[in-house]
């Protein structure tokens, strides 16, 4: 409990400062309204045109519609095409792409068997 009275005498005293200083009252107030209305036009949560490289182990007609998709996309820009890990994680280190898309060999497979669960 007295821990509680504390808590309200420090409230009721930095009310009583901020009713005598107008300036910083409004600081309190109006700094962090700017800065909501500032971030909220600077920050931009959809992403596009991430820079995206492909591996595709085992190349078939599902793996490039797969691709022509991603690049068909707005939101990756498809910039090459990897022959291996050690290819990708260059790229990731030099900064040259953000995503990977990697379709594995038995992708085609794996899609078919999974379209069908009740043949």
């Amino acid at each position: 409990m007295n821990s509680l009275f504390r808590i309200w005498a420090i409230l009721s005293k930095e009310m009583i400062q901020m009713r005598r200083d107008r300036m910083t009252f409004a600081m309190m107030v109006g700094v962090p309204i700017m800065q909501l209305i500032l971030f909220g036009f600077a920050i931009n949560n959809d992403p596009k045109g991430l820079p995206t490289a492909v591996f595709i182990e085992a190349p078939d007609q599902h793996s490039r519609t797969i691709v022509e998709g991603f690049k068909l996309s707005e939101y990756f820009d498809v910039v090459t095409a990897v022959s291996n890990y050690q290819q990708a994680d260059d790229l990731f280190l030099k900064g040259e792409i953000t995503f990977l898309l990697v379709i594995p060999a038995d992708f085609t497979k794996n899609w078919s068997a999974s379209k069908c669960l009740n043949c």
